[in-house]
């Protein structure tokens, strides 16, 4: 389901990323939602400074695409080249543990903490119910509505599936669990977080929470 009203998505996660958008550039979904993520998270990020940055093989990419694991070890290096203050956690959907009741409660947390982004790794064929979609791709959790079960996905390609998007949790589950042929393990989410809360280490403001006051100060002018 697209969502044409912005509106009318609850907030939470998504106020942070809505103040962002990305395109990604052709077959390049993993390296735009590690930027998009550290943009949403206050630390402003390029495709290009990543590949920069982490010495990342262009072609590589490109040709034979990025597995969960790949896109991790790119984050991680990424993160500790530029001395973010920031944690990373990845999760393969094939661990037992990773039932669809853990990631329901993952995600209801998830979406209620500015301070994380989680990127979601998935089959686009099963979580759009399309055959002909082209297969495994990158872009952030934004929202969830426990009523109707409905994931709010923040899509690193708006030009193909449109910026903001709903799927059952369901189906978007067995779209994570589903196995990425190049690495033979499933799909699943790479979580990363800030270290501090709204306050950088000389107690400045964070950047993401100027941007959001910014934005509830647009919202409630008349």
């Amino acid at each position: 389901m697209d969502i044409e009203n912005i509106a009318q998505i609850s907030k939470r996660d998504l106020e942070i990323i809505q103040l962002h958008q990305f395109q990604q550039p052709i077959y390049c979904c993993n390296v735009t939602a590690i930027a998009y993520a550290f943009t949403a998270l206050g630390y402003l990020t390029t495709v290009d400074e990543i590949f920069y940055a982490t010495q990342l093989p262009i072609a590589s990419v490109l040709d034979d695409g990025m597995t969960l694991a790949e896109t991790y070890d790119t984050c991680k290096t990424y993160i500790e080249k530029k001395g973010l203050p920031l944690s990373i956690r990845m999760e393969h959907f094939d661990k037992p543990s990773m039932t669809l009741e853990a990631f329901i409660r993952e995600v209801e947390a998830a979406v209620c903490d500015e301070t994380d982004v989680h990127i979601l790794n998935f089959n686009t064929r099963i979580a759009h119910e399309n055959p002909s979609l082209e297969g495994g791709h990158f872009s952030l959790l934004a929202d969830y509505d426990p009523k109707t079960q409905e994931v709010t996905i923040a899509d690193t390609n708006p030009k193909r599936y449109t910026r903001f998007w709903k799927c059952s949790i369901e189906r978007l589950y067995a779209a994570c669990v589903d196995k990425d042929s190049s690495s033979n393990r499933s799909r699943g989410m790479i979580v990363i977080r800030r270290q501090q809360k709204n306050l950088g280490e000389n107690g400045v403001v964070h950047p993401a929470e100027i941007a959001l006051k910014a934005l509830h100060s647009e919202e409630a002018s008349p």
